[in-house]
């Protein structure tokens, strides 16, 4: 009797330590240094030298979430949700075939409208967009915008516009405008912005509306 104790005991330790991922929603893939490794479901068997392992966690329209699970865990079975990518909802990108965000556009101004009118024009887009600017530098040409932050669940995302006087070949006014975007987690406000390659759907008008109000492409 004591053999049979001893014997499995012996296969107990013996035997690789197995803990399964579940993950919500239940299409998200599962990544393992780099390969994929599931979809939705992933059990992790660890070997005697192993102490965790670290995993990915990606799905459209979620946030991606990188994850530790560790061999001490007493649970066979754990389960992880990704938070909705609500920036990602509410924003446009190159998938959706639009590239605004973060890209300089020439507006070559309209013959016939005087500086004056073209300054008025831009600045009252600029605030009716942005409410409040840091640069209106009628001398130099350069109007900048505050940033304009929208907080999600999970998310923070900022923009600012940033307009800039240029010249065409043949000294007509133009200008050089941009829409900075960027975005951090929210969760952690000591995280640094960065930049974000998807430009809120809010701010979609905004070129097209220079273009129409000031520029020659009507």
């Amino acid at each position: 009797m004591a053999y049979v104790i001893c014997m499995s005991a012996c296969i107990s330790a013996y035997a690789a330590k197995k803990i399964t991922v579940h993950v919500i929603p239940e299409d998200a893939t599962i990544y393992r240094d780099g390969m994929e490794v599931g979809n939705g479901i992933y059990t992790v068997e660890f070997k005697k030298d192993m102490e965790f392992v670290t995993l990915r966690l990606e799905a459209p329209g979620y946030i991606s979430k990188r994850i530790t699970v560790r061999k001490d865990n007493p649970k066979k079975e754990i389960m992880f949700r990704l938070a909705e990518d609500e920036a990602m909802s509410n924003s446009i990108g190159s998938e959706d075939g639009s590239e605004l965000a973060n890209k300089w556009f020439d507006v070559t101004c309209r013959k016939g409208l005087t500086e004056d009118v073209i300054w008025k024009r831009l600045i009252n887009i600029a605030i009716s967009n942005f409410e409040e600017l840091e640069v209106r530098d009628k001398s130099a040409g350069w109007i900048r915008s505050a940033w304009v932050v929208k907080h999600f669940k999970n998310q923070d995302v900022r923009t600012r516009l940033e307009i800039r006087l240029s010249f065409s070949d043949d000294d007509t006014p133009s200008y050089k405008v941009r829409l900075i975007s960027e975005i951090k987690e929210s969760k952690d406000s000591k995280n640094a912005y960065s930049k974000y390659d998807r430009l809120l759907k809010v701010y979609e008008p905004v070129i097209t509306e220079l273009q129409t109000t000031v520029g020659s492409n009507l």
